[in-house]
C-alpha cells in the first residue's frame, strides 16, 4: 500500500493540466489564493486604524472642549474671535499617541489647540468719558494645519496619516444619542433625579444638531421627556440663585450647591424665589416648553466650577 503522502501527491498531480504552462498557473493560484485571502481579512482593520481615531465619545469630548475653550478665549468686546476646529486636534493625537487615547488629557488637548492660533493685532474699546478711557484687546488669527504639523516636528509619514484621517468628517464619533441604554433608570446617591418616576432621555449631553436652528451645536445638559406641568424637584440641598426668564432657557431655576450649580430650564411655572433655601426633593417648578424649545421637556444641567458636565455621570 502506498504511503498517505504519496497518495496525496499523486492525486494533486492528477488534477494538474498536462501542459506545463497551465500546470504552473495552477500552482501559482494554489499558492497565492491564501495570501489574497489574508490580505482581504487584514486590509480592513489596517485602513480603519490609519483613517479613523479609535476614541470613545468621552475621549473625543476632550478635544471638543479644548477647541471650544481656546476659541472662546479669542473673543473680545471688539472682535468676534476665531474658531478652532476640534477634528485636527483629534487627528494629530491619533498619530502622536499611536491611537492610545488613554494618554489624552484636557491640558494636553488645550496646549495643542493653542498652537492653531496666533496674535495678529489688537483692537480697542473706549467708553464715553472725556477724555475717553480705552481698553485694548488682542486680535487672533488661525494658523494652518501645515504650520502646526511643522512646529510639532512630525515626519512626512506622520503628516500624511493626519491628513488621511481628516479626509473624513469625524463628527460621527460624537453620536452620543441619549447617552443611556433602553430601560435605563438612575441610581440616586449624591443627587436626586429631578423628575421622579420619569426617566426618558430625549437628548444627551454633548455635540448635536440644534433642533431649532438645524445647525451644529453643543448640548450642555440632558433633556428629559416629560408632559407639560410635570413637577420638577431639586436634585440636592441648596440656594436658589436664579428664578425667572433666562432667554433661550425660557423660565429657569438655578440652584447653587457649593461648587456645583444645577439648572432646570424651559419651565412653565416656577415655585421658588431667588435666595430661597431648598432641600433635595422639594418641588421647585413645573415643566414646560418656554424659550428655545420644540416641545414640553425638562432641560437638566449640572455645572461644576462654571463648566457643564454630563449629568448622567451622577446617576450611574
Amino acid at each position: 500500500m502506498a504511503a498517505p503522502a504519496g497518495l496525496l501527491a499523486r492525486a494533486a498531480l492528477a488534477l494538474l493540466p498536462e501542459k506545463p504552462e497551465k500546470a504552473l498557473m495552477w500552482v501559482l493560484v494554489i499558492i497565492l489564493a491564501p495570501v489574497a485571502l489574508l490580505a482581504l481579512l487584514f486590509a480592513g482593520p489596517i485602513v480603519i486604524w490609519e483613517r479613523v481615531p479609535i476614541a470613545s465619545p468621552e475621549q473625543v469630548m476632550i478635544y471638543v472642549n479644548a477647541a471650544k475653550t481656546v476659541s472662546d478665549s479669542t473673543k473680545s468686546p471688539c472682535d468676534p474671535g476665531v474658531t478652532v476646529d476640534w477634528q485636527p486636534l483629534l487627528a494629530i493625537d491619533a498619530v502622536r499617541l499611536d491611537q492610545d487615547f488613554r494618554k489624552a488629557s484636557p491640558g494636553r488637548a488645550e496646549d495643542l489647540a493653542w498652537m492653531f492660533i496666533e496674535k495678529s493685532g489688537s483692537c480697542q474699546v473706549c467708553d464715553g468719558g472725556d477724555p475717553p478711557s480705552c481698553t485694548s484687546y488682542p486680535v487672533f488669527k488661525l494658523r494652518s494645519l501645515d504650520q502646526v504639523l511643522g512646529d510639532l516636528k512630525l515626519n512626512q509619514k506622520q503628516r500624511e496619516k493626519v491628513k488621511n484621517i481628516l479626509t473624513a468628517d469625524l463628527s460621527f464619533l460624537l453620536d452620543v444619542g441619549t447617552g443611556v441604554p433602553d430601560g435605563w433608570t438612575p441610581v440616586e446617591s449624591r443627587l436626586k433625579w429631578p423628575t421622579p418616576g420619569i426617566y426618558t432621555i430625549t437628548s444627551g449631553f454633548g455635540p448635536r444638531i440644534d433642533p431649532v436652528e438645524d445647525i451644529d451645536g453643543f448640548h450642555t445638559g440632558i433633556d428629559i421627556g416629560v408632559p407639560m406641568g410635570t413637577s420638577v424637584h431639586a436634585a440636592a440641598d441648596g440656594v436658589v440663585v436664579v428664578a425667572g426668564w433666562m432667554g433661550n432657557f425660557g423660565y429657569a431655576v438655578y440652584i447653587e450647591h457649593g461648587d456645583m450649580v444645577t439648572i432646570y430650564a424651559h419651565l412653565s411655572q416656577i415655585a421658588v424665589q431667588r435666595g430661597q433655601q431648598v432641600r433635595a426633593g422639594d418641588v421647585i417648578a413645573y415643566s414646560g416648553s418656554t424659550g428655545k424649545s420644540t416641545g414640553p421637556h425638562l432641560h437638566f444641567e449640572i455645572r461644576v466650577h462654571g463648566q457643564p458636565v454630563n449629568p448622567i455621570n451622577y446617576f450611574k
